[in-house]
């Protein structure tokens, strides 16, 4: 079921989350601030409230295009974290991979309202 994969997901990204925001805290480097938050508002906050969505409205999640939205939930997960985390990191070069994960992260939330509002 849709749902319960975004819900799964979401519960991965928060351990992971707090796991990098509890290495920040031990070592006193909170240069990776932004990729802490990143995490946690996408893995964690949008993912879940895309599962629960999908779970309170069950034919928006019936649709083909629904399981494209789980897929490019996690490319913007991941590849915003590592991007914005290299970026963080000082490297400027990796900086293209937060800019096209930050696309599709935009791409994906049109989507998931397209569906939404065409299949609620």
């Amino acid at each position: 079921m849709l749902a319960e994969k975004f819900i799964k997901s979401a519960a991965v990204y928060i351990i992971l989350g707090m796991i990098l925001g509890i290495y920040m805290a031990a070592s006193q480097d909170h240069t990776q601030t932004p990729t802490h938050a990143h995490l946690n508002l996408l893995g964690w906050v949008t993912m879940g409230i895309m599962g629960l969505v999908y779970k309170n409205w069950p034919a928006v999640a019936e649709v083909k295009l629904a399981k494209l939205t789980y897929w490019l939930a996690h490319i913007t997960v991941i590849g915003l974290s590592i991007g914005v985390g290299l970026l963080y990191a000082g490297m400027v070069e990796y900086e293209p991979i937060a800019i096209i994960s930050s696309l599709i992260a935009l791409f994906n939330m049109a989507l998931f309202a397209f569906l939404f509002f065409k299949n609620a």
